[in-house]
């Protein structure tokens, strides 16, 4: 499915919309617990480190799965490996309705975190083969406004579900209907992502290669700073409005769910822009990897706002930095893609999303631990907001043009 060079490549769109579709409900199911944690929690008695344990425990299994998840899918038919994981996260979804203390919802967690590996390796790898350089970025951004759309999407009917079936209501609705993508997933998923002739010529670099690379650390750095924010908001924006804002469930739904869908717009906009600019000339990696730190020094100066005492200055400021963190996630792995080449996608990506993920375990974990000892959310924004600023050094100070992996003749 890789276009011959020199001719013009079509974007199959139907398959990347099945992608940001997929999208969507990786992230509405794994945002569940952090949406339904203000009612669950007192209900069965688990206290606000207990909760961050639990939105970490995701992370563990999540990290470590995006690395057979990358080698996976370099080697295996993509759309098996995608629909075994969609289903198995959609049984743990499901199976969470269905607990009733903190070591069951732990083990869903962790299976749910094993399911969810597969999607961005999965993703990248199909993305990096059958879209050409100069429309990637929007091909990104849409499979990116996924990622954006089921948290918005979680937030305002997960919070209106909570409010009127209850949490375990929540978790059996959204466990159910998710597995109905699996029917057009496999009527439509590419079985084979490169022609037999390059797959018989070429090969991508090994585990140890892509090791000694400087810009896959810088990825992975970048990587890990971006996501310790997205995850800080993503598990404990809700609990942030209802504890120290007071807002209700209701209007958390329409005021938690807003800033997912600022970030949709700009990352969508930030993809297509990336896209024109190296159409008309622009070098692929210097365009990519400006949106990144540009995006993130941005959101690090602008994410402390949310500390304003007055409560619509501090949701104003959290607008504005969402529209920020959009123009960082609009190029992420529309770059990895280009320095990985499609014969590495999926490794690189595991790989790059294993260290990344890392974030996700700590943030949560810690975020609980500062609200629990300071009693607030100051630290743990300002946490959030120096992490932002790292990952922009590591984008900025590592990834370099001429690091990109070309294809190498296979040995015989």
């Amino acid at each position: 499915m890789t276009a011959p060079p020199g001719t013009q490549a079509r974007v199959p769109w139907g398959l990347v919309s099945l992608l940001v579709v997929a999208m969507v409900v990786s992230f509405f199911d794994r945002g569940n617990l952090a949406v339904s944690a203000p009612v669950l929690a007192p209900e069965l008695g688990i206290s606000p480190w207990g909760v961050g344990v639990l939105l970490s425990a995701f992370f563990w299994t999540y990290a470590i799965g995006q690395i057979g998840a990358g080698w996976l899918v370099d080697r295996a038919e993509v759309r098996w490996v995608y629909a075994g994981g969609f289903l198995l996260w959609s049984a743990a979804t499901l199976g969470t309705a269905f607990v009733g203390s903190f070591g069951g919802l732990l083990a869903m967690r962790l299976l749910l975190g094993i399911g969810e590996s597969v999607t961005y390796p999965a993703s990248s790898r199909i993305l990096a083969a059958v879209v050409p350089e100069h429309r990637r970025g929007l091909a990104n951004s849409l499979v990116d406004l996924g990622a954006r759309l089921g948290p918005a999407a979680g937030t305002m009917c997960g919070a209106l579900l909570v409010a009127s079936l209850g949490w375990r209501g929540l978790f059996l609705i959204t466990g159910g209907a998710g597995l109905v993508w699996l029917v057009p997933w496999l009527l439509r998923a590419p079985r084979v992502l490169v022609s037999t002739a390059t797959a018989k010529h070429v090969a991508g670099p090994s585990w140890g290669q892509l090791l000694r690379r400087r810009s896959f650390w810088g990825t992975c750095g970048g990587l890990c700073g971006a996501n310790y924010a997205w995850y800080f908001l993503l598990s404990w924006l809700h609990s942030y409005l209802v504890r120290e804002r007071h807002f209700t469930l209701n209007s958390v739904a329409l005021w938690g769910a807003l800033p997912y869908l600022f970030m949709a717009v700009s990352s969508l906009a930030g993809g297509v822009l990336a896209d024109r600019w190296i159409s008309r000339g622009g070098v692929p990696v210097r365009v990519r990897r400006g949106f990144l730190v540009t995006g993130l020094i941005l959101t690090s100066a602008i994410l402390p706002s949310v500390l304003l005492p007055r409560v619509e200055w501090a949701v104003a400021g959290l607008f504005v930095a969402c529209l920020a963190f959009g123009i960082y996630a609009s190029n992420l792995f529309s770059l990895t893609q280009t320095l990985a080449g499609p014969e590495a996608a999926g490794r690189w990506t595991g790989l790059q999303n294993a260290c990344g993920n890392l974030a996700g375990i700590v943030s949560p974990m810690l975020t609980g631990w500062l609200v629990t000892r300071t009693g607030g959310f100051t630290a743990a924004f300002l946490a959030a907001s120096l992490a932002c600023l790292l990952g922009a050094a590591s984008f900025g100070l590592l990834v370099r043009e001429q690091e990109r992996v070309s294809p190498q003749p296979l040995v015989r």
